[in-house]
């Protein structure tokens, strides 16, 4: 998360870091996913392409949907996208918990790193799930709730016990938990 000091620019230089690599490997990541080169995936809150840009190479015969709030993050997406030749991504602004996409139309959810951010989480993760076709999956990376130099305040995060509960009131069966490193953690869902 963003602190208040902070240029949106600068957060983007933060976000796209090889730094970040050493607690969170997109490429690493995909392979706990259970994704296929067919899938459809929406990257909700996908920021600056740090997990967007990786997946959608791997979804070679599939698309993916880079999702944000933010003009900023989603022209650096645009860029990267083009810089990587890449034509199966559709950028798309959205509105918190207005999503632009058909209910259940995709086969996967990322959500990295942006649960805690939503004011009602119970109604995101809701509209989340809707979009999910019928045994669609859902990652979601998060922090622990122990104090760290970096990430959100710590009355923002949210446990991993805290999260299983959210998702599964919004429809969501978890399938595995495992800790990223040491201050973040993924869960994994069926619909």
């Amino acid at each position: 998360m963003r602190e208040d000091s902070m240029s949106i620019q600068e957060f983007i230089k933060v976000l796209l870091s090889p730094e970040r690599e050493w607690d969170v490997d997109p490429n690493s990541l995909l392979v706990q996913l259970p994704i296929d080169p067919y899938q459809v995936v929406a990257d909700i809150g996908c920021g600056p392409g740090y997990f967007a840009v990786p997946i959608a190479k791997y979804l070679a015969h599939g698309k993916l949907y880079a999702v944000d709030i933010e003009d900023e993050m989603l022209d650096v997406v645009r860029d990267r996208m083009r810089a990587t030749r890449l034509g199966n991504i559709e950028v798309l602004k959205v509105d918190k918990t207005d999503f632009p996409i058909r209910a259940a139309s995709v086969d996967g959810v990322l959500l990295a790193f942006v649960v805690h951010q939503n004011e009602d989480r119970g109604t995101f993760l809701k509209r989340t799930t809707g979009l999910l076709k019928p045994h669609g999956w859902c990652a979601v990376l998060e922090w622990h709730r122990k104090g760290s130099d970096t990430g959100p305040p710590l009355e923002e995060r949210i446990e991993p016990g805290e999260m299983a509960n959210l998702c599964k009131e919004a429809g969501l069966n978890l399938l595995r938990q495992r800790d990223l490193n040491e201050q973040q953690y993924m869960l994994l869902f069926r619909r």
